[in-house]
C-alpha cells in the first residue's frame, strides 16, 4: 500500500513539475532582449502581494498602451528576477528604473510613482507625452478631479 501511494505522489509531482518551472521562467525578464529594440525602458520592480505594487499595476499597464512602440514598461518579478534586483541594488519595493535605450540608469525612483510622473520623466529622457482620447473642444475646459472628504489621501494604503 505504501509503494502505490509513493508511486501515485511521484507521478503526481512529475505531472506539475514542468508546469511550476514554465511559470517561473515565464516571469523571468531578458534585459538584453528589452535594450535590443533601442528604446527607453521602464523597469518596475516588484512583488505581486505588495500593495503599492498592486496600486501602480493599472498605472503602468496605461502607461504601456500610451507609450507603445516609443518606451517599453515591464514589471519585474522580483522573487523570479533576483539576478536583476541584485544588479539595479533594489532596496524597496515598488522601485521604477529608467533606462536609456543604451542601456545605462537615467532616472528611478523607490515608492509609489504616479502617471504625471511618469510622463515628465520620459518628457526629460526626449519623448513626447501621449496623447488620451481627442481633444477637448476649443473653449471647453478639462473635466476636474472628485474631490475627496477631509482626511482622505486618496491612497489605497
Amino acid at each position: 500500500m505504501k509503494k502505490t501511494w509513493l508511486l501515485i505522489t511521484l507521478g503526481v509531482l512529475v505531472l506539475l513539475l514542468p508546469f511550476s518551472a514554465t511559470s517561473e521562467a515565464a516571469k523571468r525578464i531578458d534585459l538584453r532582449a528589452l535594450q535590443a529594440q533601442g528604446i527607453p525602458v521602464l523597469l518596475e520592480f516588484g512583488r505581486g502581494w505588495c500593495k503599492p505594487c498592486k496600486y501602480m499595476k493599472p498605472i503602468l499597464m496605461d502607461m504601456a498602451k500610451a507609450y507603445q512602440g516609443k518606451a517599453l514598461i515591464t514589471t519585474v518579478d522580483m522573487d523570479a528576477n533576483a539576478d536583476l534586483v541584485r544588479a539595479f541594488r533594489i532596496r524597496l519595493m515598488p522601485t521604477q528604473v529608467f533606462l536609456t535605450p543604451d542601456g545605462k540608469e537615467f532616472f528611478r525612483n523607490e515608492g509609489v510613482f504616479e502617471r504625471e510622473q511618469i510622463m515628465q520623466v520620459f518628457a526629460k529622457m526626449g519623448l513626447p507625452a501621449p496623447q488620451y482620447g481627442p481633444p477637448p473642444p476649443h473653449g471647453a475646459s478639462p473635466p476636474q478631479a472628485p474631490k475627496l472628504p477631509k482626511g482622505m489621501s486618496g491612497r489605497p494604503w
